[in-house]
């Protein structure tokens, strides 16, 4: 009893920590967000994972340098918000490799500003489609150990160039980015003693320069790197703390005219808890900033929230059921 009783007070410490009200990093960028969900970044032999994903993200502080600033100007905005939603699948081709697709789709993209004289500004819209590779470039089933570096490619299938009364958004507000991405990465889980295992997600992604109807525009090259503590609390119930750091360098224009008050540097934590029903996982997330470094004035996010479905669907043979079973034991990874 007393086990139990220390296992939901810590559930409890952990997911709280999502509802703190901080800063973090950006307040949007055009085409999806990152995703650094732990629950399909690689899957088995034969398995078909299809995930519905929901993100909600608010913005409303302005910060310089690492201080929230007070600013006041004709187009301040009052608060920036947008709700998100995927679609992604992935299949394990091999015991090693897997392909992940995923599809964005904006609900809004809203921009309210505090000057009544300027009309607030709405976008919607289909994001970017997002195809994905993964190797288990290192798999111990009996130290539970798994190293899989992947590449990936955005589309920019989205909306694009879109307009409000002829008036073009801004290009943050674009629902999908309207660039080409090219990503490199690696995966990397690890199991621990006493029901805790480990992760890390790492990823540098290359934007392509938009040279469209309204924007010639390189969007800054981004480099994003966690590590995640996960503690399996119940057979049902996985609670998990994620830290991440990530870096945003500078856009351009055209001729290549670096645009300074475009980077940045940013530290989160991610709070998360997993429930598993059989083959289905549902997961909740809360994004707090610890730490953002911007160039000159930005708006930055105050959070962020998170919901994940995603349905394991297996193809397998009673032979590779019985071999999943014993690497289970070995190996317990309850997002397998």
């Amino acid at each position: 009893m007393k086990n139990i009783f220390l296992k939901m007070l810590l559930c409890t410490i952990m997911f709280s920590l999502s509802f703190v009200n901080y800063s973090f990093g950006q307040c949007c960028g055009a085409g999806n967000p990152i995703s650094v969900s732990g629950l399909d970044n690689t899957t088995d032999k034969n398995n078909l994972k299809i995930g519905l994903n929901y993100r909600y993200n608010y913005s409303n502080k302005y910060y310089e340098n690492t201080k929230k600033t007070d600013v006041d100007f004709p187009g301040v905005l009052n608060n920036s918000n947008y709700n998100y939603m995927s679609l992604n699948a992935g299949y394990g081709i091999t015991e090693r490799l897997s392909v992940k697709a995923d599809l964005g789709f904006y609900i809004n993209k809203t921009e309210n500003f505090k000057n009544e004289s300027f009309d607030d500004l709405t976008a919607w819209g289909l994001g970017d489609l997002d195809l994905n590779i993964s190797y288990k470039a290192y798999l111990n089933k009996k130290k539970g150990i798994e190293l899989a570096p992947f590449v990936s490619v955005k589309f920019p299938i989205g909306r694009f160039d879109q307009e409000v009364d002829g008036i073009k958004l801004p290009i943050t507000m674009q629902p999908s980015s309207g660039s080409f991405r090219y990503t490199g990465g690696l995966f990397f889980y690890a199991n621990l003693p006493n029901d805790f295992f480990l992760t890390s997600f790492n990823f540098y992604e290359y934007a392509q320069r938009i040279k469209s109807k309204n924007f010639d525009y390189k969007f800054g090259n981004t480099l994003y790197l966690s590590v995640d503590a996960n503690y399996i609390a119940f057979k049902f119930l996985t609670v998990g703390l994620q830290a991440g750091y990530e870096y945003k360098g500078r856009s351009q224009r055209e001729n290549n005219q670096e645009l300074y008050g475009t980077g940045y540097h940013a530290i989160s934590l991610v709070p998360h808890l997993t429930f598993r029903i059989k083959e289905t996982y549902i997961a909740l997330a809360g994004e707090v900033p610890i730490f953002h470094k911007v160039e000159e004035i930005q708006l930055v996010n105050t959070f962020a929230l998170r919901l994940s479905v995603i349905q394991n669907i297996q193809f397998k043979s009673k032979k590779d059921k019985e071999k999943q079973k014993e690497s289970e034991r070995c190996c317990p990874n309850p997002t397998k």
